[in-house]
């Protein structure tokens, strides 16, 4: 059975735990604590024995990384006689993960009882910085984003993508070949509709005009003449204008008006001009 209690003093962390047996695990005496180290190991027990017989009483602790002990202290009664024994041993700072099982042995005639063993230790709460952002030195973890796959990057998927963009391209060819198929049909009705359609109105319009023609004839509404073919195209007749020179005359005296106007005109701007530029 054991017990334990810490103090601090500035940034170090001081404590004391106890075991009362023969053998004990150190695991359930010491804090896990990483970096802590043993100041010192105090015990205390009583010895039963004959004076005339020998005893050895071992107190120890193996070392976890090797064989041996990191922690052993020796009590020869030999020749003695049995009493109470209280000892306190400062160490050089070990590492308390060092300190495996624990033991008190007895060889020889005799035994051991009231067993105590004290273990006094110290460490720096910040001896690892990371375990808490008060620690000097301390690194803020970035986390591990882990790597998101698309998808679409699937092999698979993208041949199934492949496979209907493929589909997709052939069912427009196919639609575009039907669209100009049909719209060919539809062109070459629609020509040949028109066509038909040209000559109904041509024959319809060539015999309604026929028709009021024959009615107009028939009314004699126009003179021979109009209907008559010339004998010759060419029309021989020269048009004369009678002049006793009144025409020749009134057409010389208005050029001579109209230049007269015009030196007017170009007077009477540079009139203007002049009285500006003085």
């Amino acid at each position: 059975m054991g017990y334990s209690h810490c103090s601090y003093s500035s940034d170090i962390v001081f404590g004391q735990t106890q075991v009362s047996a023969l053998d004990w695990v150190m695991t359930n005496v010491l804090p896990a604590q990483a970096g802590l180290e043993v100041t010192n190991v105090f015990y205390r027990y009583t010895a039963v024995k004959d004076p005339a017989t020998g005893m050895i009483v071992y107190v120890q602790n193996k070392d976890t990384s090797g064989s041996g002990y990191i922690f052993r202290s020796v009590d020869d009664w030999t020749g003695l006689p049995g009493n109470t024994i209280v000892k306190s041993i400062p160490l050089n700072l070990p590492l308390g993960s060092r300190f495996g099982a624990g033991s008190i042995e007895v060889e020889g005639d005799g035994y051991v009882e009231d067993p105590t063993v004290i273990y006094s230790y110290r460490f720096d709460p910040c001896f690892n910085p990371q375990v808490s952002s008060d620690c000097e030195g301390f690194v803020p973890e970035i986390p591990d984003i882990p790597d998101v796959t698309d998808p679409l990057d699937e092999d698979y998927v993208q041949n199934e993508l492949d496979r209907k963009a493929v589909m997709r391209s052939d069912e427009d060819e196919e639609e575009e070949r039907e669209g100009v198929i049909e719209g060919s049909d539809e062109d070459l009705e629609k020509d040949l509709l028109e066509q038909r359609l040209g000559i109904a109105m041509d024959s319809s319009l060539a015999a309604t005009d026929n028709a009021t023609t024959a009615a107009l004839q028939a009314m004699n509404l126009f003179p021979s003449s109009y209907t008559e073919q010339l004998t010759s195209p060419e029309y021989k007749t020269t048009a004369v204008i009678p002049d006793n020179g009144t025409l020749v005359n009134s057409l010389v005296q208005q050029s001579r008006g109209r230049r007269l106007n015009y030196a007017q005109d170009k007077l009477h701007k540079e009139l203007v001009r002049s009285q500006f530029e003085r």
